[in-house]
């Protein structure tokens, strides 16, 4: 977040309800509009939880099914200032704050690659890491197995070969060591599971 601690006027006590919802923008992020629609709604329900349109802690929960999309909010910003919100909100509501959830085992790779002359043309290559990536999402929930992972891991470096290059495109290294990542895994088969 670009500022979790706005300034307040002397003698107030800092409330979340008033944080500006201010997120870094990021290549692959959460979808802005669901994201301030959800916040905004919260902070408006922990000012007045009887309004038309105030929300409990268990609808915020259910709504926090944010997509992900290109150039949205940092999700790690967008679930601090999410716990934030929701840990007052439970106060407003009467109720014990719930222990926070363990983030997702899988985050898809955060594509942070620089722009250079001739790099990979951008979007082919955020494509071929979302393939990548589902790849291993479908190994890890055994909806995949060591041989289909490993075949995918040998398309995902055929297509790398084939990508295109574009004027100002994805650093060509750093989008090889990410592939190079994601193959490594699919090659070495599923970590531990859930028990």
């Amino acid at each position: 977040m670009t500022d979790l601690s706005p300034e307040f006027p002397v003698g107030h006590q800092r409330d979340v309800s008033e944080l500006r919802l201010e997120f870094d923008a990021v290549l692959r992020g959460y979808d802005r509009a669901q994201v301030l629609t959800l916040l905004e709604t919260m902070q408006r329900s922990i000012a007045d939880p009887a309004a038309d349109g105030a929300v409990t802690p268990a609808q915020a929960r259910e709504r926090a099914a944010f997509d992900v999309v290109l150039r949205g909010y940092d999700r790690g910003h967008v679930h601090t200032a999410f716990d934030l919100l929701l840990t007052r909100l439970a106060e407003v509501h009467g109720e014990e704050p719930a222990p926070q959830a363990p983030e997702p085992a899988l985050q898809p790779p955060e594509p942070a690659f620089d722009r250079v002359l001739r790099g990979y043309h951008a979007a082919a290559a955020v494509e071929l890491l979302d393939a990548g990536t589902a790849e291993l999402e479908a190994l890890r929930s055994g909806e995949s197995d060591t041989d289909r992972a490993r075949a995918a891991a040998a398309r995902l470096r055929e297509r790398r070969g084939a990508l295109p290059r574009a004027l100002r495109g994805y650093d060509r290294a750093q989008v090889d060591a990410a592939v190079d990542a994601v193959c490594a895994e699919l090659e070495s088969g599923p970590g531990p599971g859930p028990d």
